[in-house]
């Protein structure tokens, strides 16, 4: 599970430098699995346990008012349970509400934010690559060169400089000849030559 490998993963790589942060006061550093629905719960209530960090895993909603050294928000992808969530509440929200939200997913906008600023040191996103949430572009946006894109490995993977939230996968035309384009085709229709290293293709990004 994508989770789980990137835990093992934060594990190991805070344990090559536990000199810099392991002291008296702390043993493990603490990090903070959010999810916007009980459903998506990768741990079925039991946190792993590991030799470096203490994970524990809630909701965006109990999120709020905590504090973490990392988070990890899962399924920040375009769908019903993703994020922005699809699924409609508004009416109920309208019950209690004298003056409904006008601007769209007001909510899961706050709700996002709420989780995102969570983490002291960093916080990893886990996407759907065809689907990634809206909101992943709009980081992009504002936070430019401070938002990697990379596999569950660690990984670089190549951003697409048009649509942001993209990623430039090789690919070959009707007559042969390679090139760079966007995995969002057809959202998105970046292409750029095939990068020649020697007279050899370069072999396509990992995914």
């Amino acid at each position: 599970m994508a989770c789980h490998r990137l835990l093992e993963r934060l594990d190991g790589a805070l344990g090559g430098i536990a000199s810099r942060w392991r002291d008296q006061k702390r043993d493990k550093l603490k990090v903070l699995v959010l999810w916007r629905y009980n459903v998506l719960d990768p741990f079925e209530g039991r946190p792993p346990s590991f030799a470096n960090i203490e994970v524990a895993g809630l909701s965006f909603h109990r999120a709020k008012g905590l504090e973490a050294d990392y988070t990890v928000l899962l399924d920040v992808s375009e769908g019903n349970y993703g994020v922005p969530s699809r699924i409609e509440d508004d009416e109920l929200l309208n019950l209690v509400n004298p003056r409904p939200e006008t601007f769209a997913y007001a909510e899961e906008r706050r709700l996002f934010y709420v989780a995102l600023t969570r983490a002291s040191r960093g916080v990893y996103m886990i996407t759907n690559r065809r689907q990634p949430s809206r909101y992943i572009q709009e980081l992009c946006e504002i936070a430019g060169d401070e938002v990697r894109f990379e596999t569950i490995e660690g990984a670089a993977l190549s951003q697409c400089p048009a649509c942001l939230v993209g990623q430039l996968v090789e690919r070959r035309n009707k007559d042969g000849s390679m090139f760079r384009g966007c995995n969002q085709f057809p959202d998105c229709e970046h292409a750029e030559p095939a990068t020649v290293v020697r007279g050899r293709r370069t072999p396509p990004p990992r995914s």
